[in-house]
């Protein structure tokens, strides 16, 4: 059997769980950039916490059938129907779940996107499924966990889609808990704050929380454990940041150290060339002016944008005399660009990577 690196977060899915059947929160929207490791947390971790918690819970990604989501909806819903009362069956679908994720990798946040109209029928498919599995659940609550919620608002033809999940999880209400997860979260942020939308204040919204240093500790020691690789967990932590604690870049990270056998500077090396390689960061920035480039660093390092280390950080990329008005006109540029996104009080980066790729092209 081989042997599992996920690490696991069970106060997170502890608490979440508590939220879910506490009566005071039916549906919960969380926000988080892509590759932070959402998607793992909800099928090894919030799954079965709500097990547990005698919940019945339904993953549902939206990118499983990027073109005909409602399809994959209606999927899931049938399965789930047959699995209630069926011991074991749970558990064996979920694994099957992680291993088609696992598959498919990359390859299905890419591609041309062909979209489909849900059909009437459809949507009342969907609509009895749901009221069918609620109801044959015996003191039970049914959890739905819909993955890549934001894809619902990349084509006009899901919004058919839209209204009918909103509307026949209104009235279900409490019956039904949702947990909705984005790898987008501007797309997130559209979904749930403008009025115009379907899903319009329909979900409490929360950042979903980075992986930390337990994590890279983690890592480093199945590192030791299983090849003996030995590499400073400082180093490692300093790295994980650079990269907005990517999850699934710091994963291919161990994997290219436990199969080169090399330094961790050449690894990082190799990730950062593999970063590039997919995200053309060479394309995005040279779309950028070289105050944005500045801006989205400090951004990025978490710094203010006015200061005099940052008068001196764009100085050096280029720009003769910033000023604020500059400084302002450049950030909202970045927003529009869709390169970063504030929520309330918090700037997030939606690319990991970026912000160390323009360090490193400038030297700075």
């Amino acid at each position: 059997m081989a042997i599992s690196w996920h690490y696991n977060r069970p106060v997170l899915a502890k608490n979440i769980t508590q939220q879910l059947t506490s009566g005071l929160f039916n549906r919960l929207a969380y926000l988080g950039q892509r590759r932070i490791g959402k998607t793992m947390f909800l099928l090894k971790d919030l799954t079965p916490s709500l097990v547990k918690a005698n919940c019945i819970p339904v993953y549902i990604s939206m990118w499983s059938n990027k073109n005909a989501p409602h399809k994959e909806i209606i999927n899931k819903l049938q399965m789930a129907i047959q699995q209630v009362g069926k011991k074991g069956v749970l558990a064996s679908v979920l694994t099957a779940e992680i291993t088609k994720l696992k598959a498919l990798g990359i390859t299905a946040e890419f591609g041309k996107l062909d979209p489909v109209v849900a059909s009437d029928d459809d949507l009342i498919i969907i609509g009895n499924l749901l009221r069918q599995l609620v109801s044959g659940v015996a003191n039970k609550r049914v959890i739905l966990l819909i993955d890549e919620i934001q894809h619902l608002i990349t084509a006009k033809e899901f919004s058919p889609l839209q209204y009918m999940l909103r509307t026949i999880l209104d009235e279900l209400n409490e019956s039904i808990g949702v947990v909705y997860t984005g790898s987008s979260r501007r797309g997130i942020e559209a979904m749930f704050n403008n009025k115009d939308m379907p899903f319009y204040n329909s979900a409490n919204q929360v950042a979903f929380p980075h992986l930390g240093d337990e994590y890279v500790a983690h890592i480093n020691g199945m590192l030791k454990n299983h090849f003996d690789l030995s590499y400073s967990t400082v180093k490692l932590n300093v790295y994980f940041n650079s990269i907005n604690q990517s999850a699934f870049w710091f994963d291919r990270l161990a994997q290219y150290l436990a199969l080169n056998q090399t330094s961790l500077r050449d690894g990082c090396r190799a990730i950062d060339e593999m970063m590039q390689l997919e995200t053309q960061y060479d394309s995005t920035i040279d779309v950028l002016t070289t105050i944005q480039q500045g801006v989205l660093v400090r951004v990025s390092d978490n710094l203010s944008r006015y200061d005099e280390k940052a008068i001196e950080l764009y100085q050096k990329l280029g720009v003769k005399k910033p000023n604020r008005s500059q400084i302002q006109s450049a950030f909202k540029s970045l927003v529009s660009k869709r390169l970063i996104t504030k929520v309330a009080d918090t700037i997030f980066i939606e690319e990991s990577g970026i912000a160390e790729f323009i360090k490193k092209k400038y030297g700075v």
